[in-house]
């Protein structure tokens, strides 16, 4: 069955669709990076997704919008295509991505380089990301002036706005939350495995699990089936126009699936590591040893109480008397 043709009133939202695709390609990175280093200083998979971790920490900390992870982790990932980088450089490549995506979507209000190498902890001065910052600019042409990449969350952001549109009976808004979707794509983009899908094919793809996910949480009283047919019908309009082949949606379904999968066993694990306190040399000489402290009191029986040695007033008074005649 044909799907049905896209209302008049969602054509705003269809040209932005439109222009995003047109400029997919333009932002796009193919990240070749190896599993193993063949080399020395090789940036691993590894590596590079302790980066993405890093800068998603950053990014809650400080409280911003969305689009600044997503838009940081754009920029590493093109730099990481287009130059190949040392690992002992990584970090201070990320921080300095992360702080041009805030000046990009935040403007004036981004945080202060000096407070996040303070918070990332990275082995870098403010010079270092100053100047990396600057080559990270020119290589990629990502002035102040110029428009936000288009990255995954561009797709996820018109996707849902979409579905949002034509949500009538209040379906989409009870399976789906907004908040859940961009927490989602958060975890996606930390992995490389999804770095070198198309956006829109990502964005669809996490789409369809939370569509999948919150049906399934409402079984016990599950949403009109014509509902769900409809918006998987309007899925399908949406790949249709963005040429998304099912073979390739299949294999970033799969990907996407099997990495949420991957981040939803790690939280039901119990977090057993021990807290690790960073300190100088010189802040450890003045620490207490309180570890070479040993008590030296005797333990209280649960059963009874310490046998001390009773002491009369008198005797001690008589030894007093008796030292002071000697």
């Amino acid at each position: 069955m044909d799907p049905e043709p896209i209302p008049d009133a969602l054509e705003p939202l269809m040209r932005q669709l439109e222009e995003a695709l047109s400029l997919e390609h333009k932002f796009r990175p193919f990240l070749e990076i190896p599993r193993l280093p063949r080399e020395r200083q090789d940036v691993t998979i590894g590596i590079r997704d302790g980066s993405a971790h890093v800068l998603r920490c950053l990014k809650i900390w400080y409280d911003l919008p969305p689009d600044v992870f997503f838009v940081a982790t754009n920029l590493m990932d093109r730099f990481l295509t287009k130059l190949k980088v040392k690992a002992k450089h990584m970090a201070c490549v990320s921080i300095s991505s992360f702080q041009l995506a805030c000046r990009l979507v935040c403007g004036g209000s981004a945080p202060e380089l000096q407070h996040i190498l303070a918070v990332s902890q990275a082995k870098c001065t403010v010079a270092d990301l100053v100047r990396m910052q600057e080559v990270v600019s020119t290589k990629l042409g990502a002035e102040p002036s110029s428009p936000l990449p288009i990255t995954p969350y561009t797709f996820l952001a018109l996707y849902h706005a979409f579905l949002s549109a034509i949500d009538r009976e209040n379906v989409y808004s009870r399976i789906v939350n907004e908040f859940e979707l961009w927490q989602l794509l958060e975890v996606v983009l930390c992995d490389a495995m999804c770095s070198n899908y198309r956006p829109c094919e990502i964005a669809l793809a996490i789409l369809c699990s939370a569509i999948d996910t919150g049906v399934a949480r409402l079984k016990p009283s599950p949403p009109p089936a014509s509902s769900i047919i409809s918006l998987v019908s309007f899925l399908g309009q949406i790949q249709q126009k963005a040429n998304i082949s099912e073979k390739s949606f299949l294999s970033c379904h799969s990907t996407v699936l099997s990495v949420i999968g991957r981040y939803n066993a790690e939280i039901q694990v119990q977090h057993r590591q021990r807290l690790v306190w960073k300190v100088s040399q010189r802040t450890l000489k003045q620490l207490r040893p309180t570890g070479k402290l040993v008590t030296t009191l005797q333990t209280i029986e649960e059963n009874g109480q310490l046998q001390i040695a009773p002491r009369s007033r008198n005797s001690t008074n008589v030894e007093k008397v008796r030292k002071k005649k000697n």
